[in-house]
């Protein structure tokens, strides 16, 4: 009589194959979250270097002073725009930041208007009062976005993590 083992997995095979499948999903699982919380904090910072280059922009397509306001306590990129002459400028959009990303390190020119927030301010002829604000995450890397005083330029740049 011949015995003829069946084509099916053992218990034993089944449990080891589980083992190393979860062991491998712990290894993987820091990793993707590392790097999901790396594209958020990059995306935030792509979008307000838009948002900046828009104002840019569109001060110098409209003829109006747009300033774009940093506000570290709820979060907030705020936009507004004066017409030449007010004194005041108006209130247009808000952008709102993920909580995870802290804005730190806002250092801008001086300003035309008095407001109460760090503001960029982009002129009539494409001009800024530059400066420097950084973006950092839970991770610790982070990216600046400076503006040009003259120029109104805005350029992002990479910094290294553990660096403050």
């Amino acid at each position: 009589m011949i015995l003829r083992r069946s084509s099916g997995f053992s218990l034993l095979e089944l449990v080891i194959v589980l083992i190393i499948a979860g062991l491998l999903v712990l290894l993987v699982t820091p990793n993707l979250t590392k790097s999901i919380h790396h594209m958020e904090l990059k995306s935030a910072v792509k979008r307000t270097s838009a948002i900046l280059r828009m104002c840019r922009s569109d001060a110098v397509n409209k003829r109006r002073v747009y300033l774009v306001d940093f506000d570290t306590e709820s979060n907030l990129i705020g936009v507004l725009s004066a017409e030449k002459g007010e004194d005041t400028p108006k209130a247009q959009k808000s952008f709102p930041v993920p909580r995870e990303i802290q804005m730190e390190k806002i250092d801008v020119g001086k300003t035309l208007f008095d407001v109460s927030l760090p503001a960029f301010e982009f002129y009539l002829n494409g001009g800024s009062n530059g400066g420097t604000v950084t973006f950092r995450g839970k991770d610790g890397g982070g990216y600046s976005i400076d503006v040009d005083d003259l120029t109104g330029t805005v350029k992002i740049r990479g910094i290294e993590e553990g660096r403050r």
